[in-house]
């Protein structure tokens, strides 16, 4: 066992490092510490006794009270030391053992030698050492005291002239006695070293697990409440006091002191929950019970009370087990369910509208044969009615087949001074607009990193947006690249329109949301989908200085980062 210092209060195992040393060690040195101070004061009360013959017998009473006096005073002061100090536990150790050596072996030839019965105690301070040191230790604290005894047997022998074989054989006796002693007692201090670090290891993992449920259950959606036999409410998460009307940490909230009962954590409106626990408690409680709740309206659960799924189950077999109580909110089900029957319904209809696209196709191309063979004003009117309504639902079944795809983005390092000029040249001339309405700006040479078919799209979006609502003057639609503070770049689409209304912007990346009737309201939430795939985000600003009161800003990745990939 490798030592090092030990904290103020050892509580579990140190596991800081290889010098790390148990608190079980450091607690056993302690109680070591605590039965030298009781021996010495023993053994300095018996040497007040009838002329020193109580317990043991003493030859020199006066030099064996010096000498247990002094083991007092040194016992006490290593107890102080553990107690208030931060000493290092090998050093003092060391330190204490070979006091004990030194002063057990003193008091021993002042009491009668090997015979007078102390010689014990030298087999006791081996073991300590056994206790709390590893196997080479032991070994050579058990080999110290054997060498102490069979030393002090010796000078005795020398002193008297003579040698007394059986003084001799009892102090082998006692030296095989802390070998043996020594090797058995850290075999088990070994024993019981390893199995206490199994145990703290595994009240760590224990920890951690716990640790890790207490953070899934208090993120999930369902309302969780732990509940005890006699309806004590053990835990409830985020969810739960949410649904319940409970801010704030729920056992922290309670008034008038006490066990936080089911009772008293239920709001008014909730008292049913706690009739339907209880009955099923009393009943049926070792089956799972799975049922519907709606609170009172007017209670905790507000004027429009929610629709619940209960479900209520024994944490174990046992009748006095814990029972978990599950609060599911029906309207996040429903929502749920309508998104994914969205879903299906998305998928469908880009089904349709890619089947719809080939006779679409052959409508249009049939219009245009057609139309150059139709003389009559009347007539070619039709067809171009037939021609313009056709590109609206091709338009409409390309934004209804994007919903369905997200083509992976190419980052390209767009010269902006180039490609804006461009793109306003094209689309003013395929959309058959004045070129004038539409002005550009470039105030940065640095480059945007965008695919560029994605953003030829969302520039369409934006721009066919702002001049649907724009003026008819010369510039009335601004397309401005510029580099802010911070060394952001912006993409700014501005128009001189009247700007969107709260309601339109609070809806505007919505999909299917639109304020124009020929409108399929895909634009905006595509072009946000689109600047996402890119790592750009896309906003609306209001205000502003100057001819343009609000307008689209794309503020794009920084270029080298790996945003929305």
């Amino acid at each position: 066992m490798s030592e090092a210092s030990p904290p103020a209060r050892p509580a579990t195992v140190a596991t800081s490092g290889p010098a790390s040393v148990s608190a079980s060690h450091w607690s056993a040195l302690r109680w070591y510490s605590v039965s030298r101070v009781v021996l010495a004061a023993l053994l300095l009360a018996a040497s007040w006794g009838w002329h020193g013959r109580v317990l043991i017998e003493i030859s020199d009473p006066g030099r064996f009270r010096s000498v247990a006096f002094v083991y007092l005073v040194l016992g006490i002061g290593y107890l102080a030391t553990i107690r208030w100090g931060k000493p290092q536990f090998r050093p003092l150790r060391d330190l204490q053992l070979l006091t004990d050596l030194i002063a057990i072996v003193l008091l021993m030839s002042v009491a009668g030698g090997i015979r007078g019965g102390l010689g014990v105690l030298v087999v006791a301070s081996v073991a300590a050492a056994a206790v709390i040191s590893n196997a080479r230790t032991s070994a050579l604290y058990a080999a110290a005291g054997t060498l102490a005894l069979l030393a002090e047997t010796g000078v005795r022998s020398l002193w008297a002239g003579t040698v007394d074989p059986s003084e001799s054989l009892l102090a082998g006796i006692f030296g095989l006695a802390c070998f043996l002693i020594a090797i058995a007692v850290n075999s088990l201090a070994s024993r019981l070293s390893q199995q206490e670090a199994l145990a703290h290891r595994r009240g760590e993992d224990l920890r951690n697990q716990l640790a890790v449920t207490h953070r899934v259950i208090a993120e999930l959606e369902i309302g969780v409440v732990v509940v005890s036999s006699q309806g004590r409410v053990r835990t409830m998460n985020r969810a739960a006091q949410q649904m319940v009307g409970l801010p704030g940490h729920p056992l922290e909230r309670i008034q008038g002191g006490g066990p936080p009962t089911l009772d008293r954590v239920l709001g008014p409106a909730w008292r049913g929950l706690q009739a339907l626990y209880l009955n099923w408690r009393e009943q049926s409680g070792a089956t799972p019970y799975v049922g519907e709740f709606t609170p009172f309206a007017g209670g905790s659960g507000g004027e429009s009370s929610p629709k619940l799924r209960l479900r209520f189950m024994r944490a174990r077999d046992a009748d006095d087990s814990d029972a978990v109580l599950l609060i599911e909110d029906m309207r996040e089900l429903e929502l749920r369910a309508q998104q994914l029957k969205l879903a299906s319904m998305g998928r469908l209809s880009a089904s349709i509208a890619h089947e719809i696209r080939n006779p679409l196709a052959a409508i249009r191309h049939a219009n245009g044969l057609l139309a150059e063979g139709l003389a009559e004003p009347p007539l070619r009117r039709l067809a171009s009615i037939i021609e313009d309504n056709t590109v609206r639902i091709d338009r409409t079944i390309e934004d209804v087949l994007s919903l369905s795809r997200r083509d992976r983005s190419v980052d390209e390092s767009l010269d902006m001074a180039r490609f804006l000029p461009g793109f306003a040249a094209e689309f003013t001339r395929q959309a058959g607009i004045d070129p004038q309405r539409v002005v550009v700006s470039v105030e940065s040479a640095r480059p945007l990193v965008f695919d560029s078919s994605h953003l030829r799209r969302v520039l369409a979006n934006l721009v066919g947006n702002a001049l649907r609502y724009a003026s008819q003057a010369p510039g009335a639609v601004s397309i401005e690249w510029s580099e802010k503070p911070g060394d952001r770049l912006e993409l700014r689409i501005a128009d001189d329109g009247p700007g969107m209304s709260e309601e339109a912007l609070r809806h505007a990346f919505e999909p299917f949301f639109t304020t124009e009737g020929r409108g399929t309201g895909l634009g905006l939430y595509l072009a946000r989908e689109l600047c996402g795939a890119n790592g750009a985000g896309i906003r609306y600003e209001r205000g502003g200085s100057g001819r343009y009161g609000g307008g689209f800003v794309i503020e794009p990745k920084p270029p080298g980062s790996d945003a929305g990939r």
